[in-house]
């Protein structure tokens, strides 16, 4: 096992053909940290430290950087063999570097660099940093993507990894956690003790853990030799059971895909009150927000536990994928984590079948698919320079279509081959780091297929196809006509002779009997597929969704599709709406066409279906009604309760004894768009009457009916209403209530209520992690946004100091909500005279979505009042 690491290592290194500026210098790469931390949060915010890393160099040199950054470095020294020499610290703050020069230079081999230094727990959710919970203070570390420069002097980049042993002195009420376990702790004067961690496996710089502070544990159950515990601040261990459960059942089914032990001594999961991310994979120490962990089964919506477990097993897939096995650069994040993204709807779907988590992963999609048809997208696979560039590509295009690639890509390959592919290049290069190269190698000797051919043309290109579809009888034949070509969301946008090779399927069902698929790999322009003699009833032209590309079917075939909807699974249910929408939107097709299938819809059983209408159906009402001007906002939204208001009215809002929990999801879809797009007065009132109810008892309501119940009190609220609501944020007994009431605070309508929550964001009221969220809900608010945007421009120093740099991207995300030309010329304006580091490409996309709703709302208005004359 050493030695295979260890070449593995010699490999990546000659790889390297030239180096960037911005990258260190491969001659110099460490091998193992001590790391000795003094921390007390509750003392105060300075820490101190002490860092001796032995390091191999390729010559002789007088000099070494690394990666330090907000630090001070009080001393640094090197010793190499008997020899000891100081050195001189100089600082490249451009490049968050410092520099150690000797008076003469160290000859090549191993040395160590001795360092100490001391730093401040941050505020800005990154390196290592302060949270408050309870009156109680904390310690964090959260070091992806290059941050744990920031938390002490490091080789901050993914192919250095080491191995390190980890030192903390703090008091002796505090709980210490860090990657590996602790060996022996130690009692100080004064009331302190020194946690000695056992050594860790090599690890990049961004997997290591800290916590300090008073948390308490969860009982410990075990997966074979491995401890699983959950952390968490005092008085919630009785949430943690959901966690546990989830946290071994992934665990276990994760071992046996990979067929490999979970690679580490124990597994923490940490309940973090205040977090940056979702989620990080430290290795054996994984961090969560606490609304990802601890949770009450019977007041948790069935959504909030499957995207806990989801998260948990995403994490989870990261400790072979991404911490055995790491990227060598942040330009292969995707390989990460698009694998651990696919890989958690996959297991968790085998621990819950019940819980259709693809239905869910159709949503996530979705959204994907349209980023992906911006101008300002970008590949898969991007070429990273700086830390920014790298926190910029956190988003759907790594995560959800980087998923979906790798589920098509299985999908061609078949299950098994491309399992024993997966295994192979774990094994293979465990311990070490890799580039896509390695896994097409692997995929490829495993299938016998050429994997890189077909998958480079998804990794490498931006954007994707529209596959048009339209069927035809020749000579007693029905064929299929296939053409690809890329999709753009702007109307009239040029398509360009962009190519992919689309492994398609489709969905085709004869006059009578069962319907089949059909296979094709489309790598030209048009494509023919001969289906024989039998006639044909429709087709559906991306079977089950699991190609990453939107069919169009011809005026015909479409028709085909309304009137055999229910013979279409509920996941091709839920791609027809999203394609038809954005065929719409792009002017593909008539905006009525999109409506007529609203329409048709109405009786839908199946409530993601339901949850795919609702975000057209609230940019229809929102947006495009007030384009078209007149009575047809009013004369929308009672169609919209014409069509779906008979089908909550056979439902109802009481749960029969032993129904289906689909009916109750069904239920909550309905009344989110009876309420919150159509306003109809009869939901509005029953919700009204159930809220108070549920503030002073959450289990007086079905959990899956709280969000919209919450979200239209607060609408219709006064302030009576919103003084409750603030309450319930402070009293709530979950993480999943604390945040269902902290964002309705930002529904209320009005203006003196607006001008209160957005107050709130600038005060410890609302935590660090949650003021972009509160603030984008508030420009999501019809009538807040106005106001909202004057506070962010007027208050912008205090308020991005609340926002870390991956979060302050979610409000610029939702700055199209406001609408309008002057808007966009303002929002552009804003956010170029205050860049933000990580911004740059979400600006660019926030403007282009004020250009395709303008353009929309142009284009459809005419259609959308025709429609409604019909």
């Amino acid at each position: 096992m050493g030695r295979d690491s260890q070449a593995s290592g010699r490999k990546q290194r000659n790889r390297t053909v030239s180096r960037s500026p911005e990258r260190l210098d491969p001659g110099v790469r460490p091998t193992h940290y001590d790391l000795s931390l003094q921390v007390d949060p509750e003392v105060g915010r300075q820490y101190r430290g002490e860092v001796a890393i032995r390091i191999e160099v390729d010559r002789s040199r007088r000099a070494v950087e690394l990666n330090a950054a907000d630090l001070r470095i009080a001393a640094a020294r090197v010793e190499v063999g008997e020899r000891s020499l100081p050195a001189q610290v100089v600082w490249r703050p451009e490049r968050e570097r410092a520099e150690l020069r000797f008076r003469e230079a160290i000859p090549a081999g191993p040395a160590l660099l001795r360092l100490r230094f001391s730093g401040r727990l941050r505020r800005d959710l990154r390196g290592l940093y302060g949270a408050r919970a309870g009156g109680r203070r904390y310690a964090f570390t959260q070091l992806e993507a290059a941050d744990a420069r920031r938390f002490f002097p490091c080789f901050d980049e993914p192919s250095m990894k080491a191995r390190f042993n980890i030192t903390v002195t703090t008091a002796r009420t505090h709980a210490v956690l860090s990657n590996a376990p602790a060996l022996r702790v130690t009692r100080g004067s004064k009331g302190q003790k020194t946690v000695h961690f056992a050594e860790t496996p090599p690890l990049s710089t961004y997997l290591v853990a800290l916590a300090v502070g008073e948390l308490e544990a969860s009982r410990s159950v075990r997966l074979g030799k491995t401890p699983i515990r959950i952390w968490h601040v005092p008085g919630k261990r009785h949430l943690t059971a959901f966690a546990l459960e989830a946290g071994r059942e992934c665990l276990a089914r994760l071992e046996q895909y990979f067929a490999l032990p979970y690679p580490y001594a124990k597994l923490d999961l940490v309940a973090v009150p205040d977090f940056e991310a979702g989620a990080m994979e430290n290795a054996g120490a994984v961090f969560f927000r606490e609304t990802l962990l601890l949770l009450d089964p019977e007041t948790a919506t069935l959504g909030e536990r499957k995207r806990a477990a989801e998260v948990i097993c995403h994490e989870l897939a990261h400790m072979w994928y991404g911490d055995l096995v790491t990227m060598s650069w942040w330009d292969d994040l995707w390989l990460n984590e698009a694998f651990a993204t696919w890989m958690a709807f996959q297991v968790v779907d085998r621990w819950k079948p019940e819980w259709k988590m693809w239905h869910d992963f159709q949503h996530y999609r979705s959204a994907a698919l349209r980023l992906d048809a911006l101008r300002h997208t970008h590949p898969i696979h991007t070429p990273v320079r700086t830390p920014a560039e790298a926190t910029a590509n956190f988003d759907l295009i790594t995560y959800e279509k980087g998923a979906s690639v790798v589920r098509m890509l299985e999908r061609y390959l078949g299950p098994s081959a491309f399992r024993k592919g997966v295994r192979r290049y774990i094994r293979r290069h465990r311990e070490s780091n890799t580039v896509a190269a390695d896994l097409w190698q692997a995929l490829s000797e495993a299938s016998g297929q050429p994997v890189e051919a077909v998958v480079r043309g998804w990794i490498d290109q931006e954007g994707y196809p529209v596959v048009s579809v339209r069927s035809a009888r020749t000579e007693g034949r029905s064929v299929l006509h296939l053409r690809q070509q890329r999709f753009r969301a702007a109307p009239k946008a040029e398509p360009g002779r962009q190519r992919w090779p689309v492994p398609w399927v489709g969905r085709v069902a004869p006059p009578r009997g069962r319907a089949r698929t059909e296979r094709a790999l489309v790598t030209g322009a048009r494509h023919r597929v001969d289906l024989g003699r039998t006639a044909l009833r429709f087709v559906y032209g991306n079977a089950d969704e699991g190609g990453f590309y939107r069919p169009l079917h011809a005026p015909r075939d479409l028709a085909a599709l309304v009137e055999n909807l229910e013979r279409l699974t509920p996941v091709e249910r839920m791609g027809l709406v999203d394609h038809q929408w954005a065929l719409a939107r792009a002017g593909r097709v008539p905006v009525q066409g999109f409506l007529e299938l609203l329409a048709a819809l109405g009786a839908e059983p199946d409530p993601d279906v339901l949850l795919a209408l609702r975000g057209p159906l609230g940019l229809l009402e929102d947006r495009l009604a007030v384009a078209a001007g007149g009575d047809v906002p009013a004369r929308l939204r009672d169609r919209v309760a014409e069509i779906f208001g008979p089908a909550l009215l056979e439902v109802g809002w009481k749960p029969a004894r032993g129904e289906a929990v689909e009916t109750g999801l069904r239920r909550a879809a309905l009344i989110s768009i009876l309420g919150e797009v159509a306003e109809w007065p009869p939901v509005i009132e029953a919700a009204v009457q159930r809220f108070e109810a549920y503030r002073l008892e959450p289990r007086s309501l079905d959990p899956n009916l709280a969000d919209a119940v919450v979200t239209l009190a607060a609408r219709h609220g006064d302030a009576a209403r919103y003084r409750a609501v603030a309450a319930a944020v402070e009293s709530a007994a979950t993480p999943q209530e604390r945040r269902r009431f902290q964002f309705a605070l930002a529904d209320f309508r009005a203006p003196s209520l607006v001008d209160r929550t957005l107050a709130r964001c600038l005060s410890p009221r609302v935590p660090t992690q949650d003021v972009a969220f509160v603030v984008a809900r508030l420009l999501a608010n019809r009538d807040g946004r106005e106001r909202t945007w004057r506070f962010v421009k007027r208050r912008w120093p205090a308020l991005s100091k609340r926002m870390p740099p991956m979060l302050a991207t979610r409000l610029i995300e939702a700055t199209p909500a406001l609408g309008g030309s002057a808007h966009r010329r303002d929002v552009a304006a804003f956010f170029r005279a205050h860049p933000l580091p990580a911004g740059g490409r979400s600006l660019e996309q926030a403007l282009e979505r004020f250009d395709l709703d303008i353009a929309f709302c142009r284009l459809a208005r005419s259609g959308l009042r025709r429609w409604l004359d019909d």
